[in-house]
């Protein structure tokens, strides 16, 4: 496996908050929770490509 320099501070952080939640699961998901309404205008969410059904034909 290779070393990733994003993937190793994504990992460091995660560990950090792990240890201020205390381990707690509910701790944690309330955490990321709130960082999530946070951020929320920062945050990128794709619309779902339309489905393409046997009728149609794909253009492009």
């Amino acid at each position: 496996m290779t070393n990733d320099p994003i993937v190793q501070e994504v990992r460091k952080i995660r560990h950090t908050i792990e240890r201020e939640c205390q381990q707690d699961p509910e701790k944690y998901f309330q955490r990321l929770q709130a960082s999530q309404e946070k951020l929320a205008g920062r945050l990128v969410c794709r619309q779902p490509k339309p489905l393409i059904t046997v009728n149609q034909k794909k253009v492009g």
